[in-house]
C-alpha cells in the first residue's frame, strides 16, 4: 500500500471497536502505514495483532520491526496452505492488503471464512477500481456467505475498501 497517510488509516480504523481482548489478523505482502497503526491500536486496547506475511523478505523485516511489541505476532504465511485455521484461533477482524491480480479470490475468501469469529468483519483493500471489479468482489463475497457487503471508495485516493461480515448460521 503506497501513498496512504496516517490520517486516512486512522479514519478507516474507526470501524474497529475500541475494546480489549480482540484478535486482528492482517494478510499482507509488504510494510505500510496500516501495519504500524494496527500494532499501536492493539497495544492501546490490549488486543492481539497477527501479521501474516506472504512475502518471506517482509516477514523478516516485520519480525525485526515488531520485536519489542508483544501484541504483534508475525508469521511467514503461505496462501497455498489447505486451510488458514491455526490452533483454532478465530479473529474479530480480518484485513487484507494483498494484491489479488495473481491470486484466486474465491479460494482466499473460502479459506478465510472459518477463521473469522461469528459477527466478525472482513476488510479488504483493493486497488481503485470500476464498478465491474467492485461487483465481482460483491458477488464473490455473497457466494461465500459473507453479508453486509459495503464498499468504501472515498477515504483513499488509490484504494477501495470492501467490508463484510460473517454471520452465525450462514455458510459452511
Amino acid at each position: 500500500m503506497t501513498n496512504v497517510t496516517k490520517e486516512e488509516v486512522a479514519q478507516l480504523l474507526q470501524i474497529i471497536q475500541e475494546k480489549p481482548a480482540q484478535r486482528i489478523v492482517h494478510f499482507c505482502e509488504n510494510a505500510s502505514v496500516l501495519n504500524k497503526s494496527l500494532a499501536d491500536l492493539c497495544q492501546d486496547y490490549t488486543n492481539d495483532y497477527y501479521l501474516y506475511c506472504t512475502n518471506p523478505i517482509y516477514f523478516t523485516e516485520a519480525t525485526e520491526t515488531f520485536l519489542d511489541a508483544p501484541q504483534v505476532h508475525t508469521m511467514n504465511f503461505n496462501l497455498r496452505r489447505p486451510r488458514y485455521l491455526i490452533q483454532a484461533i478465530e479473529y474479530d477482524y480480518l484485513l487484507s492488503t494483498l494484491d489479488f491480480s495473481d491470486k484466486n479470490k474465491t479460494e482466499f475468501l473460502e479459506k478465510c471464512y472459518p477463521i473469522i469469529r461469528t459477527g466478525g468483519s472482513l476488510i479488504l483493500f483493493i486497488s481503485k477500481s470500476g464498478y465491474t471489479e467492485r461487483d465481482e468482489w460483491r458477488s464473490l463475497l455473497e457466494e461465500q456467505y459473507y453479508v453486509s457487503v459495503t464498499i468504501i471508495d472515498n477515504i483513499f485516493e488509490n484504494y477501495d475498501v470492501i467490508t463484510a461480515k460473517r454471520m452465525h448460521g450462514w455458510g459452511n
